[in-house]
């Protein structure tokens, strides 16, 4: 089955505003609750913005109990659920080599939820994220949060997705 297969449609946004760590770990638990299998997510946000609380919470709705950290220093952490779920960092790698020698590439393969901190770094500039998750920190631990993919997709998670 090819990725987002029945997830189709114009690409539109929602935009989330989150009040603490609390809030942005439940966001990403409700879109783990309800991303399809292949999908491949990038995380773009400053440093601190809360992209691996968005990871904890996605791997808490996929079902996985695994203590979720951040990849910086390992480059790619995998857990196992009932869907295998993928972690990656790209903030130091410069070159597509090495993200080919970490097996990003094998890794979306269509059976997969892979999700990539700093997925706006990928050398080569190729464009292969089927979501895009942008976190902007507001003030304090205040986020403002938007997750840009297919309509399909986003109608699907939470109704008729803000634009």
């Amino acid at each position: 089955m090819a990725r987002l297969e029945r997830s189709t449609g114009d690409l539109s946004a929602a935009v989330f505003e989150t009040a603490d760590e609390k809030g942005t770990r439940a966001l990403g638990e409700s879109f783990g609750r309800s991303v399809p299998r292949g999908t491949v997510v990038s995380l773009e946000g400053g440093l601190g913005a809360g992209k691996t609380c968005f990871v904890k919470g996605v791997a808490r709705g996929l079902g996985i109990d695994a203590e979720v950290l951040s990849p910086t220093f390992i480059l790619v952490e995998e857990y196992r659920g009932e869907i295998p779920f993928f972690h990656f960092d790209l903030y130091r790698l410069e070159k597509l080599e090495e993200v080919e020698k970490i097996g990003f590439y094998d890794a979306i393969d269509g059976r997969n939820i892979v999700m990539v901190e700093w997925g706006d770094r990928l050398p080569g500039g190729e464009d292969i994220f089927d979501v895009r998750v942008r976190i902007e920190i507001t003030s304090g631990s205040q986020r403002k949060i938007e997750i840009e993919g297919p309509s399909g997709l986003l109608d699907r998670m939470w109704g008729t997705p803000v634009e």
